[in-house]
């Protein structure tokens, strides 16, 4: 690559093929076709390498949530009227 422009491009083109290859878990498949657009004569296309290896387009499930009625937290609680006087003063 340092061939085809100078040392600062070819630097920062490895550093985003690497990348790459680590992001989308395409180490093999990467160097495959970085080696044949190399031995064609061609630097690799990161914009096509990134098209090509991106991840697929995954659906999100839909999830229906059932929320019980407030009044049941409740009763689960045993919610009950405090006077407005308290004992914590007493504890310590």
């Amino acid at each position: 690559m340092r061939e085809h422009g100078d040392d600062r491009r070819a630097c920062k083109v490895t550093v985003e093929l690497l990348a790459l290859a680590h992001e989308r878990a395409c180490e093999a498949e990467l160097a495959e076709v970085i080696a044949m657009d190399l031995d064609a004569g061609q630097l690799p296309d990161l914009a096509a390498l990134r098209d090509r290896f991106r991840p697929e387009a995954a659906s999100i499930p839909r999830v229906a949530v059932k929320l019980a009625p407030l009044d049941v937290y409740d009763e689960l609680a045993c919610v009950s009227v405090m006077s407005g006087r308290s004992n914590l003063g007493e504890a310590a």
